[in-house]
């Protein structure tokens, strides 16, 4: 009777633990230049210390990515970013918070590419926006990696572009994310 009662007991905490499996990481990575001409990177920027969480059951993804960690092939650019454009100060965090559409657990189990996307809110400089993008999912071997673009307006999100360097940047900035999560 132990015996069952144990293997009951077990087959509980295993399913509980499957159900409701949460896979974090430190290691995402986002990249942008908002240069006009793509071919250039006068303006561009990366930062390698994204947080994200991943809810395997209800496909909830969050992100969130400090200001101040990214970096510029220059360090005056780096503080103007941080001081004039962004106010890392006051708005030290860009966050994403929203659900992945077409994702599900068993994707997670088979190497492969899955195409999905995600909905959510994308909260940047002090104001929040609706947002949707199609992702990309390569699972190979105990990684899962989620790719998507996102792609901003500085106006709306009150970000200031000062009249000089406007015309060297493009309406939408895109955001290039990359987040790798560990497989148990």
């Amino acid at each position: 009777m132990k015996k069952i009662t144990l293997a009951i007991l077990a087959s509980i905490l295993v399913f509980g633990f499957l159900h409701a499996q949460t896979y974090k990481t430190r290691d995402g990575y986002i990249f942008f230049n908002p240069n006009k001409d793509q071919t250039k990177k006068d303006y561009a920027a990366d930062s390698k210390e994204a947080t994200a969480v991943l809810k395997v059951e209800t496909s909830e993804v969050a992100l969130l990515v400090p200001m101040k960690t990214f970096h510029f092939n220059n360090a005056l650019l780096e503080e103007h970013f941080n001081e004039n454009y962004l106010e890392s100060n006051k708005f030290p965090n860009a966050t994403y918070k929203g659900k992945l559409i077409g994702f599900t657990k068993d994707m997670l189990a088979k190497d492969g590419v899955y195409n999905i996307s995600s909905e959510g809110q994308v909260s940047l400089h002090g104001v929040t926006k609706n947002f949707s993008a199609p992702v990309k999912l390569e699972v190979k071997g105990k990684t899962a990696t989620f790719y998507c673009v996102f792609r901003i307006k500085a106006e709306d999100y009150n970000i200031n572009i000062p009249g000089l360097v406007k015309p060297k940047l493009s309406d939408e900035t895109p955001l290039d994310a990359r987040i790798p999560f560990q497989l148990n």
